[in-house]
């Protein structure tokens, strides 16, 4: 099973969310981000999704360069604007090894965000694994110091 793209495939594309929420009035400084979630890979093996970083977002950066990621190429995306002002993003990528579709919706305020998804992945030998994450962030100031 090839775990270690996916997993990284699914970090990426929800820091590339957070990035691209065009709509998102997120202030500019450096923003604690927690993930975390399980990747079911199969009936009887859930594997725990667990990360804290941070992010700098500068000033009159425009959010979809925060975060992109490494092979974008490989990704199709959509997203909408719902009702009760969260933005719904559903992205289908073609990674080496696997076909990935994340669904999700995202929310932000100029200091806080959240944002919950359902990830699937089938790879080329077969194997399902299906993941649920919940992503909260929240800015911890205006100085990012080291953090780029």
């Amino acid at each position: 099973m090839c775990r270690t793209p996916f997993a990284g495939l699914v970090l990426l594309s929800v820091l590339s969310v957070a990035a691209h929420a065009a709509d998102a009035p997120m202030h500019p400084g450096l923003w604690s981000m927690h993930i975390q979630g399980e990747t079911h890979v199969d009936p009887n093996l859930t594997v725990p999704v667990q990360r804290d970083m941070n992010i700098c977002i500068k000033p009159g950066q425009k959010p979809e360069t925060v975060v992109v990621p490494a092979d974008g190429k490989q990704c199709t995306s959509r997203h909408e604007v719902l009702a009760n002002g969260q933005t719904q993003w559903t992205f289908h990528c073609d990674v080496p090894g696997a076909k990935v579709t994340q669904t999700g919706t995202f929310a932000t305020a100029p200091t806080t965000f959240d944002s919950h998804w359902s990830i699937t992945s089938v790879t080329d030998a077969g194997e399902h694994t299906s993941t649920t994450i919940q992503v909260t962030g929240k800015r911890l100031g205006a100085d990012c110091g080291s953090v780029k």
